[in-house]
């Protein structure tokens, strides 16, 4: 994500772990909107959830959106950017590498049942750091460990070009998605013809160049719906002639009606 002048960068060291701690380690902390949070990594996994608000999770291949009340898994030593695109509350799971289940591999968003949340928030108020890894409340992260391990996946993820120019470009195109962003325009703008252009995004991405499009400005109105914009709102800020074109492209995309994620 491109830094602006209304974006606050942090580091990771502003959330700060305690040195003495259990396999798993629970924290809640807000992070400001507008906030982005610098590349860094982890020598342990996190699983993030998203208890209020909507963020972005980067790193150098793939972007995923994590909408409120969603989760995302980060494997250790995965180089990852964190961005609140409003005020998040976080409630996050620092997990030690010898216990985390083998499908942990790679970054991926999950869907976070009511079961799970609620537990979640329980363990992040109540569970001590230092907590008794035999005792109920060593217990009770055994339960959940094995609750959001088997947590289903969903499609919330954005692959990246690796060459340097495209990398570029899609990151700029994020920040205004709903324009236009026309392939003669861009394929010009990085020096190709729009042949070369369509074949060389595909390869680096496996999607089209339209497709791709697509897919961003749908994972942009998941982020604008849990704001509790209405469809009517986000198919003309997403750029689409109609609320029904917008319905259609949402649902060819994720498999339901926007309404499904509305608040």
């Amino acid at each position: 994500m491109k830094a602006s002048a209304k974006r606050n960068w942090v580091s990771s060291q502003d959330y700060p772990m305690p040195k003495e701690r259990r396999p798993v380690h629970f924290r809640s902390y807000l992070i400001k909107s507008n906030t982005g949070v610098l590349p860094h990594t982890h020598e342990f996994a996190q699983f993030h959830c998203a208890r209020n608000g909507n963020m972005r999770l980067e790193t150098a291949d793939n972007c995923w959106i994590v909408p409120s009340h969603y989760g995302i898994w980060i494997p250790a030593y995965m180089e990852h950017t964190v961005w609140a695109m409003d005020d998040v509350f976080l409630e996050s799971l620092d997990i030690e590498t010898d216990v985390v289940d083998d499908t942990i591999t790679m970054c991926k968003a999950v869907t976070i049942s009511d079961v799970a949340k609620e537990l979640i928030h329980y363990a992040s108020e109540t569970i001590p750091e230092l907590y008794d890894e035999h005792g109920k409340d060593g217990k009770l992260v055994s339960v959940l460990l094995d609750i959001i391990f088997n947590l289903p996946q969903v499609d919330f993820v954005l692959p990246w070009p690796q060459s340097p120019a495209l990398n570029e470009m899609c990151r700029t195109i994020l920040e205004s998605p709903g324009s236009e962003h026309f392939i003669e325009f861009w394929s010009a703008n990085v020096g190709m013809s729009t042949r070369n252009f369509s074949r060389k995004f595909k390869k680096e991405t496996g999607l089209s160049f339209s497709l791709w499009k697509q897919k961003m400005r749908i994972f942009e109105s998941v982020i604008m719906l849990k704001q509790s914009k209405s469809v009517t709102t986000i198919a003309l800020e997403m750029g689409y002639s109609s609320t029904a074109a917008f319905s259609y492209s949402f649902k060819s995309v994720l498999g339901v009606p926007p309404t499904e994620y509305s608040v």
